[in-house]
């Protein structure tokens, strides 16, 4: 692969690792917050008090959003995107590729940059109003509308980052062993 197209690949993985990261952070988080309105809702109402919130169950609801949209692209560099594999466990390394390729080109970049440009002016909407929750105690929308062309973009750039891999591996065929066998392992630039 060329200077510039591994230096791309290696920085849309890089990228895509650091949101999985806070991805997998912001997990225990949701997690932490969903026991504690659980025991909050039992508890409080043994003894009188509330000790849940409409900003505690919204922040489990954004945290969700932020795992899921910061996870897409990664998802897609450990190959955990769902596949035909039916058909393709028969198919041949190269046409594996090369079908996977063209999905790439065909529908997964159109669709993910076409819902990041969807997205940005409702998000930047939300933050000339100030959007906030309509619920009482509700937290800013703000910054979970700001979340859906920010996931999307990660996953169109590492669906970059898959089609100059691809790319190599049809062109270099004798290392497409080695290009299946690094995305295997999570997605490790040739």
């Amino acid at each position: 692969m060329s200077g510039l197209s591994a230096g791309l690949v290696r920085c849309f993985d890089r990228l895509n690792a650091a949101a999985a990261w806070l991805a997998r952070w912001a997990v225990l988080l949701m997690l932490a917050i969903g026991i504690w309105n659980v025991i909050g809702r039992y508890v409080g109402s043994a003894i009188g008090l509330n000790l849940s919130s409409n900003g505690l169950i919204e922040a489990q609801w954004y945290l969700f959003d932020l795992i899921f949209l910061l996870g897409l692209g990664w998802t897609l560099q450990k190959g955990g995107h769902v596949r035909v594999d039916v058909l393709q466990s028969r198919w041949s390394t190269r046409r594996r590729n090369r079908q996977e390729l063209n999905g790439i080109l065909l529908l997964l970049l159109p669709f993910a940059f076409g819902v990041m440009a969807i997205s940005i002016d409702p998000a930047l909407r939300s933050w000339s109003i100030g959007e906030m929750s309509p619920d009482p105690g509700g937290l800013p929308r703000t910054w979970v509308k700001s979340l859906v062309p920010i996931g999307f973009l990660l996953l169109g750039l590492q669906g970059i980052a898959e089609a100059l891999r691809l790319r190599w591996a049809l062109r270099n065929p004798n290392a497409t062993t080695q290009v299946d066998e690094t995305n295997q392992n999570g997605g490790a630039t040739l």
